[in-house]
């Protein structure tokens, strides 16, 4: 019972509450010019390189190439 109470009174204490008065909302901005607008470039932003489906390769060796080799 205590938790329901916990949790109903909260609930009834929100609900008798006053409710504030919104404010006005602000005007509508301006829309955009369409002097301005300029066309999308066209064909893809970044090139496509093709890579080989090939086995994992030994992960140390990999690490070793990438870090300068074993000190």
């Amino acid at each position: 019972m205590k938790p329901v109470l916990a949790a109903i009174v909260p609930l009834l204490a929100a609900g008798c509450a006053p409710v504030d008065r919104l404010t006005p909302a602000p005007g509508l901005i301006a829309p955009a010019d369409p002097a301005t607008a300029r066309p999308a470039p066209s064909g893809p932003a970044v090139a496509y390189t093709a890579h080989e489906i090939t086995e994992p390769g030994d992960w140390r060796g990999l690490n070793d190439a990438q870090s300068g080799g074993r000190p």
